[in-house]
């Protein structure tokens, strides 16, 4: 695509000296355009721009690091063509400082440089989230002690108010909720008291006139002009030749009513003719058998949804007199005005203590660089003198990913563009469409209003729309755009899904089979087939996921997919599909266990479930333990863990001496001296004394230390290891002992704080996700949060659990909060213990609600935007029937575009689906399956815009179990059935006959039943230098003791033995940069990153030696990986598992059969067609015996090659096994064991 740039693209790379907004749909190739612009300033022939004179921002520290690495490639592409070019030759230099950067990264930038401006202590350190946390509860506990015991009237009564139970932890809520709010705007104290306007309005007449009461009367009169268009679509059905005309008169007479609402120019004229309306009259019982029944029920049903919508805007706003929510609304102002105030104080105490610890957290460091960077003069932000300097460094501003930011950061960069000097030079790309983390506060708005602002025409702020999607098939950007064409609307997120907006094919793809690429919606319908569905104990998530795996087994090596290495179709793999869902969080278990049960792999790659994984609860229990012993429920965790493995009849045993009055803890301990049953009796002696060896150790040993001691001694990591996943949770042990090393790093110390850290993580959902041992290119199918997958693309989608309902807790709750409104609550009466509603609440909880509903659509956009060939949406539903009638009813009425009242009524994603797809031809099927209208009634008179073509099919139970074990479900004998079996009679004489003539037939391959399944080639080894080697006693004079397995930091008083300098060096190169080893040096900013990003250690890091890899790089055969992985062509540490003949390795077998080897391959790569294997050896190699050690290593080269061959289906034309000790290649052109 790089060399046929669309003429969009053109002007996206080329336009020069003027703001410039990018809206770049999905697939648009954004980031390609992006760098290209980059790269064209740089290569400017007249007007050539050093990098580093440009600010790049992007959205996350991987995205720059994508952009800086494609960019230096890109440069050093064009000093091949060029190589004295002295310019390019210094961006080279200058790239590795270069602003491409995060917002973050740039503020700690200003932060590191201009400290002095402000004052800052430049040895601060930047806090984790889990040490905020702490400090947050800690601050925010002192002050609300310290207003206790003040004691003044108007904090008790907010206090009574708001947290009218036995704790404050609501109160503790609101207040770090609010502070949220407020930092997300540059001057938090500012937003905090401008939040509560509304509740300051000295008379109705004042509140009338604020912005918030003039949007609600338009808001009101916009939905009451949607029921008056109802209306008029009912009475236009009366007309019709076979329509009810006798309920004309009535309808008449609601237009009637509903223009009198319209026309009415203040809220308080509106609410006083809503409070004093007539009501609806009763329409015409008039029998007529010339009406059509079906047009009757039509009219019926759009009356009904009219008087529903005066109905809930009666009791949303008009629920009393204007006078009397104004008086309400005054009363909610002291506590309102004593809940800011409380905001402000914890803000200044909790920035107080971090100054104290020199600490900082990410709120600070956007602030302090605003205050680095703007002041307010007469109520205007302005730029100060640092900001005008470094607005001339940079000659342009360019902002990736545009629609995620919020106000901070737009103020931030703003002060460094040459907008305060005339200087059109931001430069803004994203996708407002894909806007989907309103959670982190940020403000499509920002994008929203240059996007309508900003001409399409030459100009100084000019838009440029980049509509062809290079991603997706033609199919699946049909469904996309007919989806969003009625969904997507400028009254519900600010941008309507036109021309403009639409996804238009730009990929090119070879023909495939039609139905396959249909977009398909899998539909179970849970209300069919009862008895199944109850004998088959699933859940409906259990039955959802059974139906995804059969579709997944229907798919992979059956269908075809374009392969994007060979440009040519190829059998679907498990790793081509990845399932979607809106939240992953208590279904990716249950599909995860289905699916693994019907044979498909499968991997959750999520940010929670780390806390919940067995292990990690295990060894908190026994923390909270040796911290406290008096702790019930920790030591019951810990008595039935592997720990000490108590059975349920021994935890009875401990149980029955509670009966005494003793609580458990105490019951537990005092057993082991007086327990009745000796057994229980020694395994509690043994327990308790090593509770008190870890005890003992507390006081003088680091927790990190401490919690391996435990490990070690308690075996867990052993135990956990060898169970299912056990490389998993493995790491899970050891991630906890990397959290310990990080917690020792703040302010806290000790146990009973490391307790609370982790806690707190808990409480606040700071989740991280379980470890994985699984590699990136695994045949899996993944499971992801949608937001997850936003910027990646799969060939297969499947979107799943479109069943569930969107979360609108945020709404309901007793306190709203809005980014621009502020803060909104019920008027409390502690006294009479009621709680009534205000206007200004009602109207604030709208604005979230339809603030949240955009972005459910957004976040469906991204969904069907991932999908390159084949896109499946699936959900169980129940109750389909009727919702179809529901859906069914909103499409006819939204032919046109979805109405607001349309969508701010959906519940969730499929009451925006179905509504837009079903009048079009592929839901046909399923309107005759649900008796509604059929083709002919309602796909004759409506133009497909975008051809659109799917599928829909509904299953039920038993179809999901008709090939797995449908006919098992029917056929399942009684229990009577059973217990008067007859085992004299034949039931299937065949079976019976077929079944003696084998009876007692002697099996053939008697040689074979001791062969192993597996061996792994390391074993390999082994067994052919065991038969190679004359037999003799073994002696060894110092055995070395068994090395436990540890963290990597915790071998810092270790020698690095020879086993494992090899597996250093193998880390070391299996994540070696090519093109970054032109000296030494850089290979040791190789080996520095290497270590700061956690996979090498310091000690690790020290084995390294940069000569021997630079002597490597230069090799014959380092220049020939270099130029592989140029071209994509190298492959590093491929795992294997291959079956060979039983003879090849047990030659003393005489029959057939085979066995699987498994093992690891280095490195290979891919020079003219053919593979090249490489292995490398760290070992020591005595002078003149470079044949032995060669030969010592030939049978496990063998089955690499074996393994290689089957890999890839290509030839292995040379097979090299490098020795860094002696720097040179050793190989043999054909090995023969």
């Amino acid at each position: 695509m790089s060399n046929q740039w669309t003429k969009e693209q053109e002007m996206v790379i080329k336009l020069r000296g003027r703001n410039l907004l990018v809206s770049a749909a999905a697939g648009s190739g954004k980031t390609a355009v992006l760098i290209e612009r980059i790269l064209k300033r740089l290569t400017d022939r007249e007007h050539p721009l050093d990098i580093d004179r440009l600010l790049v921002v992007t959205f996350t520290r991987a995205a720059a690091g994508e952009m800086r690495e494609r960019l230096s490639l890109a440069i050093e592409n064009c000093l091949a063509e060029d190589c004295e070019n002295e310019h390019l030759l210094r961006q080279l230099t200058l790239i590795q400082n270069a602003q491409i950067t995060t917002i973050d990264s740039f503020c700690s930038y200003l932060l590191k440089n201009y400290f002095h401006v402000i004052g800052l202590n430049p040895g601060y350190r930047v806090m984790d989230e889990g040490e905020g946390r702490l400090l947050k509860e800690e601050v925010l506990s002192d002050l609300l002690n310290d207003q206790y015991d003040k004691a003044e009237e108007e904090f008790l009564e907010f206090a009574e108010s708001f947290a009218p139970g036995k704790t404050d932890g609501i109160l503790e809520d609101y207040v770090l909720r609010l502070y949220e709010f407020a930092m997300s705007y540059p001057f938090p104290e500012k937003w905090l008291s401008d939040s509560i306007q509304a509740y300051e309005c000295s008379s109705l007449e004042e509140l009338l006139k604020s912005d918030w009461a003039e949007n609600l009367k338009g808001s009101v009169k916009g939905l009451l002009r949607e029921l008056q268009g109802l209306v008029e679509q009912a009475l236009s059905i009366t007309k019709e030749a076979d329509g009810p005309y006798m309920y004309q008169d009535a309808l008449l007479s609601d237009r009637e009513w509903i223009d009198t609402l319209c026309g009415a120019d203040t809220l308080l004229e509106l609410s006083e003719r809503m409070r004093e309306a007539p009501g609806f009259a009763r329409l015409s019982s008039k029998k007529d058998e010339n009406v059509s029944p079906e047009k009757r029920e039509a009219v019926k049903g759009l009356r009904e949804r009219v008087k529903d919508g005066i109905t809930e805007l009666t009791e949303q706003y008009f629920f009393a007199s204007l006078e009397e929510q104004y008086k309400d609304l005054k009363a909610c102002a002291r506590p309102m005005k004593t809940l800011v105030t409380l905001t402000i104080l914890f803000k200044q105490q909790f920035e107080s203590r971090k100054r104290e610890k020199n600490i900082l957290d990410f709120h600070d460091m956007e602030h302090l660089a605003l205050k680095i960077l703007v002041e307010e003069k007469d109520e205007r932000i302005v730029p100060t003198e640092t900001a005008r300097e470094l607005a001339g460094e940079f000659e342009e501003i360019m902002i990736d990913e545009y629609q995620d930011s919020n106000l901070v950061q737009e103020t931030l960069l703003r002060a460094v563009s040459g907008i305060w000097e005339g200087r059109n030079n931001l430069f803004m790309v994203g996708d407002v469409k894909q806007s989907i983390y309103r959670f982190r506060l940020a403000r499509p708005e920002l994008f929203m209003e240059k996007y309508h602002t900003y001409t399409k025409e030459e100009s100084e702020s000019q838009r440029i729309d980049l509509s062809r999607n290079f991603r997706s098939r033609r199919e699946i950007l049909a469904f996309t755009n007919q989806v969003f064409q009625g969904v997507m609307q400028e009254h519900l997120g600010g941008i309507r899904y036109d021309e403009d907006a639409a996804l238009y094919p730009g990929a090119k793809y070879p023909e495939a089979d039609p139905e396959f690429v249909k977009p398909e919606l899998l539909f179970l319908d849970v209300d069919r087939a009862p008895e199944l569905k109850e004998r088959s104990m699933e859940t409906d998530t259990e039955l959802s996921a059974r139906m995804v795996g059969n579709k997944i087994l229907a798919m992979v090596g059956k269908e075809k997919v374009l392969d994007k290495e060979t440009r040519t179709m190829r059998p679907v793999e498990y790793r081509d599909i990845v399932l979607l869902f809106r939240s992953p969080s208590g279904i990716a278990d249950s599909y995860q266990k289905i699916l693994t049960s019907m044979g498909i792999p499968t991997y959750a790659g999520s940010r929670t479930g780390y806390f919940s994984a067995r292990e990690v609860q295990v060894m908190l229990s026994l923390l909270k333990l040796i911290d406290n012993p008096r702790q019930d429920i920790p030591l019951a965790a810990v008595l039935v863990s592997p720990v000490v493995g108590l059975s349920s009849r021994e935890m009875a045993l401990l149980k029955g001496k509670e009966e005494d009055g003793l609580p458990f803890w105490q019951a537990a301990y005092q057993y082991r001296e007086s327990g009745a049953e000796e057994g229980l009796r020694r395994k509690m002696a043994e327990f308790y004394d090593l509770l008190d060896e870890f005890r003992e150790r507390v006081p003088y040993t680091p927790i990190h230390e401490l919690l391996w001691y435990v490990c070690d001694r308690t075996g867990l990591v052993d135990y956990y290891s060898a169970m299912p996943s056990g490389a998993a949770r493995e790491l899970n042990l050891k991630m906890l002992v990397q959290k310990a090393w990080d917690y020792e790093k703040t302010s806290y110390r000790g146990l009973f704080n490391f307790i609370r850290y982790i806690e707190k993580l808990q409480k606040f959902s700071v989740d991280y996700g379980e470890a994985s041992a699984i590699s990136e290119d695994a045949d899996v199918v993944r499971i992801m949060s949608i937001h997850k997958s936003k910027g990646l693309e799969f060939p297969i989608v499947i979107l799943g659990g479109l069943e569930k309902q969107f979360n609108q807790q945020d709404v309901r709750n007793r306190l709203v909060m809005d980014a621009d409104l502020g803060a909104a609550c019920d008027l409390l009466d502690p006294e009479k213990r009621i709680r009534k509603p205000t206007l200004f609440k009602r109207w604030v909880q709208k604005k979230v609600k339809d603030d949240n509903l955009a972005e459910e659509i957004r976040v469906l956009y991204v969904a069907l935007t991932r999908a390159k060939e084949k896109l499946i949406l699936s959900a169980a539903v129940k109750d389909l029937g009727g919702k179809a009638k529901n859906w069914y009813q909103t499409a006819l009425e939204c032919r046109e575009g979805f109405s607001y009242q349309a969508l701010s009524s959906a519940k969730g994603y499929l009451d925006f689906l179905m509504p837009s797809l079903l009048l079009r031809p592929g839901a046909s099927g399923f309107r005759e399956e649900y008796g509604l209208p059929g083709k002919g009634e309602t796909e004759g008179s409506l133009e497909d815009d975008w051809n659109t073509d799917f599928k829909i099919r509904v299953m039920d139970v038993e179809d999901l179990f008709a090939e797995e074990m449908g006919q098992q479900v029917r056929d399942t004998l009684t229990f009577g059935e059973l217990t008067h079996w007859n085992g004299d009679k034949v039931y299937d004489g065949e079976l019976r006959e077929a079944l003696q003539k084998h009876e007692g037939t002697e099996y053939p391959y008697g040689d074979a039943r001791s062969l192993p399944a597996k061996l792994t080639v390391s074993e390999l080894k082994k067994r052919y230098q065991e038969a190679m080697e004359p037999e003799e006693e073994s002696a060894t004079l110092y055995p070395e003791e068994p090395k436990s397995r540890i963290p990597s930091f915790m071998e810092e008083k270790q020698e690095v033995r020879g086993a494992h300098r090899g597996t250093v060096y193998h880390t070391f190169l299996q994540y070696l940069d090519f093109e970054k080893t032109a000296d030494q040096e850089g290979i040791r900013n190789q080996v520095e990153a290497m270590q700061k990003e956690g996979r090498l250690t310091g000690e690790e890091a020290a084995v390294i030696d940069p000569l021997k890899i630079l002597l490597f790089v230069r090799s014959p055969l380092g220049k020939r990986m270099r130029e592989a992985a140029k071209n994509g062509k190298l492959f590093r540490e491929q795992h294997f598992v291959c079956r060979v003949e039983a003879g090849t390795v047990f030659p003393e077998v005489k029959t057939e059969g085979s066995i699987l080897i498994q093992g690891v391959i280095d490195a290979y790569f891919e020079e003219d067609g053919e593979c090249v294997l490489v292995d490398y050896k760290t070992d020591f190699v005595e002078k003149g015996k470079e044949r032995e050690f060669y030969e010592k290593y030939a049978p496990q080269l063998f089955f690499y090659q074996r393994a290689l061959c089957q890999l890839t289906g290509k030839n292995v034309k040379d097979t090299i096994l490098y020795s860094f000790w002696l720097q040179k290649e050793l190989r043999k052109e054909r090995i023969e064991i």
